[in-house]
């Protein structure tokens, strides 16, 4: 196995970063962003650097081997992200934001606290958001659901919504489930 320098992975990287995010861009992941697909990007490159068999990396053959590494890589990685393994966590949607300090505070604070110091922009732009989000719901979701998603809203546990509405607390978490579903 050949040796790199840290000075060479440094400009090889630096060399391909362009390329990297260029692939990045046509491509979303749910639960990911486009940071995410550069990393794999750049260990797509490692791996093409550590698997070279040329002469040297910074000749013309390495170049159609490298961009054909980093697009596997991203391909994989998407590829992973849509398994029935991962399909819980990328169906997820976290109620939950850190601020600036690093604590955590739960969206729906944000938009109820009109004392949190914020651009009065982002304030009206994320209100606006969860009114869509609300309008979708009431024309998307059934009475039902609409019924379970209040409650849930207000901040009541799945136990105490199925008392309240008599039902069993199997039947809340699945209509909670379709709520997830329909609303994604």
């Amino acid at each position: 196995m050949r040796n790199i320098e840290a000075e060479d992975i440094v400009k090889i990287v630096q060399n391909y970063s362009v390329y990297i995010k260029n692939v990045c861009r046509k491509f979303y992941v749910i639960g990911g962003t486009n940071e995410d697909l550069y990393q794999e990007g750049v260990i797509g490159l490692l791996e093409a650097c550590k698997g070279y068999k040329g002469e040297s990396l910074f000749e013309k053959q390495f170049d159609g081997f490298a961009k054909i590494c980093i697009k596997r890589q991203i391909y994989d990685a998407i590829k992973k992200t849509q398994s029935k393994k991962n399909f819980a966590l990328n169906n997820s949607v976290s109620l939950v934001s850190m601020t600036d300090s690093g604590d955590e505070i739960s969206k729906l604070d944000i938009l109820a606290d009109r004392t949190t110091i914020c651009d009065p922009l982002e304030i009206f732009i994320d209100i606006e958001k969860f009114n869509e989000k609300i309008e979708i719901c009431k024309r998307e979701l059934s009475e039902f659901e609409n019924l379970v998603l209040s409650h849930y809203l207000a901040g009541e546990k799945q136990s105490e919504i199925a008392k309240v509405l008599n039902k069993s607390v199997k039947s809340i978490d699945n209509t909670l489930q379709r709520i997830k579903s329909k609303v994604k």
